[in-house]
C-alpha cells in the first residue's frame, strides 16, 4: 500500500513533505510524484496542485488529501476520479499562519504604516492623527474554522468586529454576525477593514464587485486572504483610482502566479504576497494526513470531507 505525494513546483520541498508523512506513517510506502512506480499500490494521494490528469491512473485510489485548506486545486481538475472523498487540511498552524497574517495587515493599514512607507520614499516627516481600536471596525468574510479564529485574535486587540456568511450561525461571542444576500450590504456599509477568507464555491465566485465594493464606507481597506475569483480585481482597482478604496493586501488571485502583465504589481497602494498567508507546516500536518487515512484504514470518515452541496 503506497501514498503518493504531488506538489507544485512553486510549493515547498516534496522531500520534505516525505520526510514528515513517512514519520507519522511507517507503515506505508510514501512516493513523491513522478516516481510512483507500481500504479496499482496507489491507495492515497496528498496533493497541492498536482498535474491534471494524474489522479485517473491510479486505479485503486481511496481518497485524495489536500495539503492546503482550499480544495478548489483538486475539484479543477478536468479528469479527476469520480465518487472519491476529497479530505480538506485543517491545521492549527495553518489556522495560527493566518490570524498572524490577517492581524499584521490590520495593524499595517491601522497604524498608517502604509502611509510612513510612502512618506520615506519622499523622505517627508509627518506624524499622522491616530485613531483607537474600538473606533475601527473589521469585517471578515468566512466565519468557519480559519476566519473564527482571525475574528477572535483581532477582538482580543480591541478592534470591533463584524462576520459575514452565507448562512446562519450560533452565537459568536463578540462577533455581531451577518448571513445571506440580503445582510452583505450592511456588513459592508459597516466594515472599515474587509478580511476575505471565504472558500471559492459558485455562490462566492465574483462576490465582491464594483457594486459591492462601494458599500463599503470611503477610505476603507481590503486584506484578500481566502481565494482568488472572490474579489474582482479590475472592480477593486477602479475603487482605488477612485479613492473609494484606501489600500489593499493581496495574498490570492484569480489567475496564479500572477501574470506579470497584471497592473496590480505596479499598484502604488497594492501590496502584493505570493498566495503564503496560510502555509501549511509539513510536520503538523502530517500528523493530521495520517489521522485521516488511518481512520479511513478502520473504516471510518476521514475529517473533513469536502461537501460537493456546500462547496468546501
Amino acid at each position: 500500500m503506497a501514498l503518493l505525494i504531488s506538489v507544485s513546483e512553486f510549493w515547498e520541498d516534496e522531500k520534505v513533505w516525505r520526510q514528515w508523512v513517512q514519520t507519522e506513517l511507517p507503515e506505508m510506502d510514501v512516493r513523491v510524484y513522478p516516481d510512483d512506480g507500481d500504479v496499482n499500490e496507489i491507495k492515497y494521494v496528498a496533493t497541492w496542485k498536482h498535474p491534471h490528469g494524474i489522479l485517473k491512473q491510479y486505479p485503486n485510489l481511496k481518497a485524495i488529501l489536500s495539503l492546503g485548506a482550499g480544495v478548489d486545486h483538486i475539484l479543477s481538475d478536468p479528469d479527476l476520479p469520480e465518487d472519491l472523498p476529497i479530505v480538506r487540511l485543517v491545521d492549527p498552524k495553518l489556522t495560527h499562519e493566518m490570524c498572524f497574517h490577517a492581524l499584521h495587515w490590520v495593524l499595517h493599514f491601522h497604524s498608517d504604516h502604509f502611509l510612513y512607507m510612502k512618506q520615506q520614499m519622499d523622505k517627508k516627516w509627518k506624524q499622522q492623527g491616530s485613531i483607537q481600536p474600538e473606533d475601527r471596525t473589521v469585517g471578515i468574510m468566512g466565519l468557519g474554522n480559519i476566519g473564527r479564529g482571525i475574528g477572535d485574535s483581532i477582538v482580543n486587540q480591541g478592534f470591533k468586529v463584524l462576520g459575514w456568511g452565507a448562512n446562519q450561525k450560533s452565537s459568536l461571542g463578540d462577533i455581531q454576525y451577518f448571513f445571506g444576500d440580503e445582510q452583505l450590504g450592511d456588513f459592508l456599509e459597516k466594515t472599515d477593514i474587509l478580511i476575505n477568507v471565504l472558500p471559492l464555491t459558485e455562490g462566492t465566485t465574483n462576490i465582491l464587485r464594483k457594486q459591492e465594493l462601494q458599500r463599503l464606507p470611503r477610505g476603507a481597506f481590503i486584506i484578500n486572504m481566502g481565494r482568488g475569483g472572490i474579489v474582482n480585481e479590475t472592480d477593486l482597482l477602479t475603487l482605488l483610482e477612485e479613492g473609494h478604496i484606501t489600500a489593499a493586501a493581496m495574498d490570492v488571485f484569480e489567475e496564479e502566479p500572477l501574470s506579470v502583465n497584471s497592473p496590480l504589481w505596479s499598484h502604488p497602494s497594492v501590496y502584493i504576497t505570493p498566495h503564503i498567508a496560510g502555509q501549511s507546516n509539513p510536520q503538523s500536518s502530517a500528523k493530521t494526513i495520517a489521522a485521516n487515512i488511518r481512520r479511513i484504514e478502520d473504516g471510518k470518515l476521514p475529517f473533513p470531507i469536502y461537501n460537493i452541496t456546500k462547496g468546501y
